[in-house]
């Protein structure tokens, strides 16, 4: 296991790929596993509606497993779907334990003058880790551009992001 840690953080760090892991699908349910328990502990600490627990714990996790089979379809790369969405699932719970969790306590333990600006700040740190980390893991599976890769993951964080805005409704 420590091994596997380390791969994804050396993904995260740029030192390596997907084509670094296992084709596995144990290593996949056991990175969606550590994807969605991460995204527990984020609502919980938010206190979010259950319809947004339903995005971040059902829907989030099934539609990123799609648009990555959906991007890797396109650009011919199928083969490479186990290792990519494993990757992209191992780095985004990494991110979220190491980095997206610790500056989620930093921005709630603030008072709500600083927390403001502090949360456009962090939530702008955070687009861009999560875009440079999934985008460079898509560039490495679909032998594409950096630019490429990173407006694919963007692409999904506005779509996830439209979706619960819209599950939100107007004024929240």
């Amino acid at each position: 296991m420590q091994h596997f840690l380390r791969t994804f953080l050396d993904i995260v760090l740029w030192r390596r790929g997907p084509q670094d892991l296992p084709a596995s699908a144990l290593l996949v349910w056991l990175t969606l596993a550590a994807y969605v328990l991460v995204s527990v502990v984020q609502l919980a600490l938010l206190n979010e509606p259950g319809v947004i627990w339903f995005v971040f714990v059902i829907v989030d996790p099934l539609m990123l497993m799609a648009w990555v089979w959906l991007v890797l379809r396109v650009y011919g790369r199928s083969e490479r779907y186990v290792q990519t969405v494993a990757a992209v699932l191992g780095t985004g719970a990494l991110l979220g334990l190491v980095l997206y969790l610790p500056l989620q306590l930093l921005v709630t333990s603030a008072g709500s003058g600083a927390a403001s600006s502090m949360v456009q700040f962090v939530g702008l740190l955070l687009v861009a880790v999560f875009a440079l980390v999934t985008g460079r893991i898509l560039k490495l599976a679909t032998d594409s551009s950096l630019f490429t890769g990173v407006a694919v993951s963007l692409t999904y964080f506005f779509l996830i992001n439209l979706l619960v805005g819209m599950l939100r409704g107007p004024g929240t």
